[in-house]
């Protein structure tokens, strides 16, 4: 169970709240006023943490391409399945582009 501690306590222990940290793999909540402001926790937990934030931006960026998919193909009553689906498929590619130009979203072949 996660150890709660003032801000001023977190200032004055802040090595052995980091020891805490790693020796007992738990985080430690800094709170101000009794409300919790901020985490102490490893750096593996944060990189999990991170990770998981990458899944769900990129879930939901192919959820919003879909449902385009979807409002594209029912504009376009009059095309074929194919002719809507390639047009869904430029339109997906290019919002997956501007996404990934402004840092939205990364790409594994894009890592270094």
């Amino acid at each position: 169970m996660p150890k709660a501690v003032s801000s001023v306590e977190a200032k004055n222990r802040l090595g052995s709240l980091l020891g805490y940290v790693a020796d007992e793999g738990d985080e430690v909540i800094v709170e101000s006023h009794g409300k919790p402001k901020a985490v102490i926790m490893s750096y593996a937990a944060y990189e999990q943490v991170r990770e998981l934030r990458e899944q769900r931006r990129r879930a939901d960026a192919l959820e919003r391409l879909r449902a385009l998919q979807h409002r594209v193909s029912e504009r376009n009553l009059d095309l074929s399945f194919d002719e809507a689906e390639a047009i869904a498929e430029d339109l997906s590619q290019e919002a997956l582009r501007r996404m990934a130009d402004r840092g939205d979203i990364a790409f594994e072949r894009d890592r270094p």
